[in-house]
């Protein structure tokens, strides 16, 4: 393959992927690896009906373009990424609507050679894929505005009946500077709660290359001190390899969403367990950007031997002020998810009831240092 048609491959944002005749794949451009969530190292060579496992629409389409020599088309396909160049997609793994395009690929002499697939994200949404999507923004919005007017009615009742007491002058001057206590710290909670919004909408510093290993590590020792004075008996598995390059971001905003995922890990815990922290290099998935370069990412996953979340309760996750805590904001996971897609990266959480949770952030690695492989 010349430079210049690699070159242009690698720089379009379609995703192209060239099948030999016998099915198994013999290029990928970094748009498709991007799709796929998987390397052209990882992949190489995997038949097309290993790689769409779970893809039925697009083996058959693959198929028809090389068994029967034909351009064969397809639109809203629900293709399953195979994720970390697994050869077979992940249990559970959600699928998203693309549009394929099979050709058949001809030699010099216009024998067949295999087929060439092209994958570019659905532009032509169902009509119910837009009404869930809408749904749950509007549940979304609901779950916001009703969490503002519970967190912030809740402290206001304290003050209210309080001041009210206070102006009728009544009890001794002990109980009365109680109730001026009681403002403060309801006055407080209101506080904190409009930092954490103001937070949230917040422009991020620049980004700038930090070692996330010391960042794990102070973590771990606020949660172990924390979990002591709470009574509970937790052990820490802090598995993190040394030779991990930077990670690029901001270490207070990475600090703080590590703190918010690993505060949920504690509390998820009962009496005693365990929280595993594991940090790695994923050097099957790099992000594709302009021109073909790519971006590789850092994988910290954190665990807990809880008793885990229903499907219901896993769907909700995320939502603002939704929690199943008594003295819970459910902003946690809200603001760990923000800060860490503005720097590029994604959170991903997986759970089971009886299975504990687990929430994996994929952080962006400062593109100045080569990613150790």
């Amino acid at each position: 393959m010349s430079d210049l048609l690699r070159q242009t491959l690698e720089s379009v944002n379609v995703g192209i992927l060239v099948f030999d005749l016998a099915g198994k794949l013999a290029y990928i451009n970094p748009a498709a690896e991007e799709i796929l969530q998987g390397s052209s190292q990882a992949l190489a060579g995997k038949h097309f009906r290993t790689l769409f496992r779970g893809s039925p629409e697009a083996v058959r389409i693959v198929r028809k373009a090389i068994e029967e020599n034909t351009p064969v088309t397809g639109f809203d396909v629900a293709l399953k990424p195979v994720g970390r160049g697994q050869a077979v997609q992940r249990r559970g793994a959600a699928s998203i609507p693309v549009m394929l395009g099979a050709s058949p690929l001809s030699g010099a002499s216009g024998d067949p050679q295999g087929a060439v697939l092209s994958v570019k994200s659905s532009e032509i949404l169902s009509l119910v894929g837009q009404e869930e999507r809408a749904a749950v923004r509007a549940e979304e919005m609901q779950m916001l505005a009703y969490g503002i007017a519970h967190e912030i009615k809740n402290p206001l009742g304290g003050i209210l009946g309080a001041a009210q007491w206070i102006l009728r002058g009544e009890g001794p001057d002990e109980d009365r500077a109680e109730g001026v206590r009681l403002i403060l710290r309801e006055a407080r909670r209101i506080n904190d709660l409009v930092e954490k919004m103001l937070e949230m909408g917040k422009t991020p510093p620049p980004s700038r290359p930090f070692a996330l290993p010391p960042l794990l590590r102070e973590a771990e020792q606020l949660l172990l001190s924390e979990a002591r004075a709470q009574g509970k008996e937790i052990r820490f598995d802090l598995r993190v390899d040394p030779s991990l390059p930077p990670v690029s971001g901001h270490p207070g905003t990475v600090y703080r969403a590590l703190l918010n995922i690993l505060k949920n890990a504690v509390e998820a815990i009962e009496r005693a367990g365990t929280v595993g922290i594991e940090a790695r290099m994923n050097v099957n998935y790099r992000l594709a950007r302009g021109r073909g370069r790519k971006r590789s990412f850092l994988e910290v996953e954190i665990t807990d031997s809880g008793k885990g979340m229903t499907e219901e309760e896993l769907r909700k996750a995320l939502l603002p002020f939704y929690t199943t805590k008594a003295r819970g904001t459910g902003l946690g996971l809200v603001m760990a998810r923000q800060a860490v897609t503005r720097l590029g990266g994604k959170m991903e959480i997986r759970s089971s009831p009886g299975a504990g949770t687990a929430v994996k952030l994929s952080l962006p690695v400062d593109p100045g240092r080569k990613a150790a492989t």
